[in-house]
């Protein structure tokens, strides 16, 4: 960690040491836990560490600020209480004598968890991961910040239940999100309302993100689990996890938005449907839910995108089939038939048996006739047409074109977002600016697959950009301006200057603005001006003295003697 500080309040720098910022006059006394980093530090000399948001087995989330970016940020540290004892003075983590190899297995499982998320950097229900990077002896995630709410807390302020395609609505970028995670191999394993967050305007995301050792009951770590919410085989020392465990977590969501309670099983282990639990909602979604609430994982719903596809289902009254009922007369209800009746019809049926079999031996061994139609293919009667047609597939319409349209718009778009699951890629493009979508898989026009899966091919824009022109601007603005531009890779450097005006600036780049980069494969440099170092005078030569010109005695001239007095 850096010997400077940070203000969390005005976010000036400082000399560390000092009790509150020299600026603002805030207060730098640190609150945080102990064993925790402490408020006001800077970490990888990047960040300010505010106070901290949450602990759990795994690791302590905090506030903080990005002095390069100038933004707020939430930063992830890993640090297992199970296999941690302390944090030395210089902040590296001291892992527990004994405990060296499960702390590295896990710390490698937790970096690889949140290298695959990164991939999913824009996805909607997806908390943006901005960064990730290893200090201290262990590794932090940073997150962007976004102002909202947990879903408890935003639905404690509900004055009545949502209806349920209120709360579906609420919940489909989490649906989606999910389903991305799936299509990479990884599983949340954390669903609950506590973990679920809403925005200002309206827009939920998934949050509390963790590996599998934290989410099961038998692991190294604390495990951190969510009564009511959390599969059964999370308690398991046997059972496996898969996507089928966050179909369990996000159905009891939508279970508790519904009846107003945490899903909670009764004897038996089997939790009452929403139904039976008086819940205003159509048949199928109290069904449909039950299904994904199953205790064995089998007998399950497997999939986010099956989950979706019964939710959807509209309400069509189903035909019962005829039901004969016996009639009743004389108060008693005749339900068999006596054993001779049995008998009579056993030895018809014998008989008809022989004569089939006697029929068919005589017919193997006479000549066909000419016109025998036997070994022609037969034609279906029309009875038989009517019987044999298959059930119709359900017409899910076809897709519109989504080429030419931006991605922000259509993940906004929530008629889209309910019909259609999004699968993203990206490619360089000279033809499409960036963030438009390029190419759609199936086309515009062909039939809504069963799945409703879209696969959509996004631009990155031109892999030659323009480099702007970035100079004495802050970190803060060359980043916004190099990206705005499409320049991805880029340094800072500091340098240091004499110039106090360009102090923090940026002063030259390693190539000329307006020339052209390949965003894939090159880096551009921008340096900047460090703290101004005023000049070292140079003295002024001391004069040598001149010394004073040699002091001579001089000699006196001898005054000759008076002349004698006359006589």
């Amino acid at each position: 960690m850096s010997e400077e500080r940070f203000c969390i309040s005005c976010h000036s720098a400082f000399p560390a040491g000092q009790d509150k910022c020299p600026f603002c006059g805030t207060s730098c006394k640190n609150e945080n836990p102990g064993g925790t980093l402490p408020s006001s530090s800077v970490l990888a000399d990047k960040y300010t560490i505010g106070r901290v948001r949450d602990l759990d087995g795994e690791g302590i989330y905090y506030d903080a600020f990005d002095n390069e970016g100038k933004e707020p940020v939430i930063i992830r540290e890993y640090l297992p209480v199970t296999l941690c004892s302390k944090r030395d003075e210089n902040g590296n983590i001291v892992v527990r004598e004994g405990s060296e190899v499960p702390y590295k297995t896990t710390l490698v499982d937790f970096v690889d968890f949140y290298k695959e998320l990164m991939r999913l950097a824009g996805r909607p229900g997806i908390a943006r991961v901005l960064s990730l990077f290893k200090a201290n002896n262990t590794a932090y995630v940073v997150f962007e910040a976004k102002k909202s709410v947990t879903l408890t807390e935003w639905l404690n302020k509900q004055t009545e239940l949502l209806t349920f395609e209120q709360s579906y609505q609420l919940l489909t970028p989490v649906l989606l999100g999910l389903s991305a995670m799936h299509e990479l191999g990884l599983v949340h394993r954390g669903i609950c309302p506590d973990n679920i967050s809403i925005t200002a305007d309206g827009k939920s995301y998934l949050t509390g993100y963790a590996t599998l050792s934290l989410r099961s009951l038998a692991s190294d770590l604390k495990p951190s689990l969510y009564d009511g919410y959390s599969a059964p085989e999370q308690y398991s020392t046997t059972e496996f996890q898969g996507a089928y465990t966050d179909v369990y977590s996000i159905a009891a969501v939508m279970y508790k938005m519904a009846a107003g309670t945490a899903p909670i099983a009764g004897a038996g282990g089997v939790c009452p449907t929403l139904k039976q639990m008086g819940a205003d909602v159509p048949g199928y979604v109290s069904k449909a839910l039950d299904a994904a609430m199953q205790a064995a994982p089998l007998s399950r719903t497997q999939s986010i995108s099956e989950l979706r596809m019964q939710l959807e289902n509209s309400a069509k009254p189903k035909v019962a089939a005829a039901v004969r009922r016996p009639a009743a007369g004389n108060g008693a209800v005749r339900t068999g038939m006596d054993d001779r009746t049995k008998t009579i019809l056993l030895i018809a049926a014998g008989v008809l048996v022989a004569v089939l079999v006697l029929w068919l031996i005589i017919r193997s061994v006479l000549p066909k006739k000419p016109d025998d139609t036997s070994s022609l293919p037969q034609s279906t009667t029309s009875s038989q047409a009517s019987s044999a047609t298959p059930t119709a597939t359900p017409d899910r319409g076809t897709l519109p074109n989504f080429v030419g349209l931006k991605l922000k718009d259509v993940q906004d778009n929530s008629d889209y977002n309910q019909k259609y699951v999004f699968t993203i890629s990206e490619e360089f493009s000279d033809t499409y600016t960036a963030g438009a979508i390029m190419k759609q898989t199936p086309d515009a026009g062909a039939a809504v697959p069963e799945n409703r899966t879209v696969q959509l091919t996004v631009s990155k824009g031109s892999k030659q950009v323009e480099i702007p022109n970035v100079l004495n601007l802050t970190r803060g603005d060359v980043k916004a301006k190099l990206e705005a531009a499409g320049v991805t890779k880029y340094n800072f450097v500091g340098i240091t200057n004499t110039d106090p005006a360009k102090n923090g600036l940026s002063v030259r780049m390693d190539r000329e603005a307006g020339t052209k980069i390949n965003v894939e494969t090159e880096t551009l440099t921008v340096y900047f001006a460090e703290d101004a170092v005023a000049p070292t005078p140079t003295p002024e030569p001391t004069p040598t003295p001149t010394p004073p010109p040699p002091v001579t005695e001089a000699t006196p001239t001898p005054t000759p003697p008076s002349p004698p007095p006359a006589a």
